[in-house]
């Protein structure tokens, strides 16, 4: 019942983390198109220069923007992005997918199951070292396998069971290390893939200028500004909560090891001899 509500929560996780990441890239766009308006570059140069024959230029424009093309903000998105969007669109799906697996595998009861330390502290003060094995043993968190390779080393005398508990520790440790390490690196692609956009962008406007005969027209080169600016906005877009991401698991996975090892000592000091 345990594992179905777990998976549960994981689920509906997955679903709020994944509608919160699109509303935030979606809403960015709106409110970076809203901000650079020309409807609010015509409104300024109105008040400015109070021309009535500038309305009708400024509504051309603005209907451009709008309705050009896509016909709404995310299609000009889209067609901005060019071969960037699907590139996009899977390091933003891989994310999502890091997160939830790291969602469920840095947590205190992944990595220290309470049912499997009761039972196992049971069966130790019972003496049952057998049931106490087998109950940490069938474990498959981090700290059932240090606790069930310390008592299968406790015959050779607790130093040899000490260090086999500290090197299954550290294997575990670099296990979610490594995953974590790879919301880390999507915080590191993000903002290049971004910046070869920017590159592509505006080696595609310098074409146009190089490439015509006269003098090109703002919208001639407003595709290739367009992509420029919107891969480096969506590259920033991921990579921020990215490294906000990784940070926080990094400092929970940190506090949850330093957990795992007093509650590891607590369990295994009773085989201490002086």
């Amino acid at each position: 019942m345990s594992q179905l509500f777990k998976k549960e929560s994981t689920v509906r996780f997955a679903g709020l983390f994944l509608f919160l990441f699109a509303a935030f890239v979606f809403a960015s766009g709106v409110l970076t198109i809203d901000h650079f308006s020309p409807t609010v570059y015509a409104q300024e140069e109105g008040e400015a220069a109070a021309a009535p024959a500038a309305a009708p230029a400024a509504n051309a424009s603005t209907e451009d923007v709008s309705e050009g093309g896509g016909g709404s903000v995310l299609m000009w998105y889209l067609t901005a992005l060019g071969p960037f969007a699907p590139v996009f669109g899977i390091i933003s799906v891989l994310f999502v997918m890091l997160v939830v697996m790291n969602w469920m595998a840095i947590n205190r009861n992944s990595i220290m199951p309470l049912e499997m330390i009761e039972a196992f502290k049971t069966h130790l003060d019972e003496e049952d070292f057998q049931a106490a094995y087998e109950s940490a043993k069938e474990s498959e968190s981090p700290q059932g396998k240090v606790l069930a390779a310390g008592l299968a080393k406790m015959a050779s005398g607790y130093a040899a069971a000490e260090q086999s508990m500290s090197d299954v520790a550290e294997e575990e440790i670099m296990r979610m290390e490594q995953k974590l390490g790879y919301i880390a690196t999507i915080a590191s692609i993000s903002p290049m893939v971004g910046l070869l956009g920017t590159v592509f962008g505006m080696v595609a406007s310098f074409y146009v200028i190089a490439s015509s005969p006269t003098t090109p027209q703002a919208s001639e080169l407003a595709a290739g500004i367009s992509t420029a600016l919107i891969t480096t906005q969506i590259g920033l877009i991921i990579a921020i909560p990215a490294i906000i991401i990784y940070e926080f698991f990094r400092n929970k996975l940190a506090l949850l090891v330093l957990e795992m090892t007093v509650q590891t000592e607590n369990l295994m000091n009773r085989f201490k001899t002086a």
